[in-house]
């Protein structure tokens, strides 16, 4: 088993176990939908209040380093902190849900799949693609752009398209869907 299915697998049975909702992002996702690719971190969306912040640093210690006051700031700034498995030195970034709209009902679609055997977390293919547009508009990173057509050539037929266009509408990213949608001939 590699270092990363070590680390997803405590990951996903630390949080299966706790009534901390959570939902796996970032290459995970992207690979289960789409065109495989490598990935260098696990990436975790979760849902706490200042009263989990202890939980979370006993759940996950001893096994990963994770220093309580980048939790509580994470919290209050609505960014990440990050868990390193002391093992194999693999990096978990666990996101702070941001209470928008968009990201609420993101949440609120998560499914659970199967990943080696296991259930876990992840959010739909049409949220995946309209986060990875957004990382793209941000960043201007072509890695997210290519994340997309892969998703959208392996998906195509099954996706909600209008569900895309309706939150890419939203948060001003139509024009990067409309270019996938040309490009991919969805």
């Amino acid at each position: 088993m590699s270092d990363f299915e070590v680390v997803l697998l405590r990951v996903v049975e630390v949080f299966g176990r706790s009534r901390i909702p959570y939902m796996l992002t970032g290459g995970l996702a992207v690979v289960y939908y789409g065109a495989p690719r490598t990935t260098h971190d696990i990436d975790v969306v979760i849902l706490i209040s200042p009263a989990d912040i202890t939980h979370i640093k006993d759940m996950l210690e001893p096994e990963f380093l994770v220093d309580e006051e980048s939790i509580k700031a994470a919290l209050r700034e609505g960014s990440m902190f990050n868990a390193i498995h002391e093992e194999t030195g693999f990096k978990v970034d666990f996101w702070m849900l941001k209470l928008d709209e968009y990201d609420r009902a993101r949440f609120s679609r998560r499914v659970q799949v199967s990943v080696l055997g296991v259930t876990m977390s992840l959010p739909t293919a049409e949220d995946v693609i309209i986060s990875k547009l957004d990382w793209f508009k941000q960043s201007d990173v072509d890695k997210h752009f290519s994340d997309v057509r892969g998703i959208v050539a392996i998906q195509k037929g099954s996706l909600d398209t209008a569900y895309i266009a309706r939150w890419c509408e939203a948060k001003g990213l139509l024009d990067l869907w409309q270019k996938v949608e040309r490009e991919t001939a969805v």
